[in-house]
């Protein structure tokens, strides 16, 4: 599942910035702003979980049955 875009949260985000009070000639320049870095965080964060394999070791660690990490 890929991530949501910021076209995608600017509505949430637009929502939740009138509903905590944030109003004014900026406000929604500001929830835009908010909606692409949540959009590019949530990129990153779902980019290095499907890359990270797990926790690395030596092969020799993995080698023989029973034997410990």
């Amino acid at each position: 599942m890929p991530a949501p875009s910021k076209s995608q949260l600017q509505p949430l985000v637009g929502a939740l910035t009138l509903d905590n009070g944030l109003h004014g000639h900026d406000a929604p320049a500001l929830a835009d702003a908010i909606a692409e870095i949540i959009a590019q965080a949530l990129a990153l964060l779902l980019t290095q979980a499907r890359v990270a394999p797990g926790i690395a070791c030596s092969p020799g660690a993995t080698t023989a049955p029973g034997k410990l990490i």
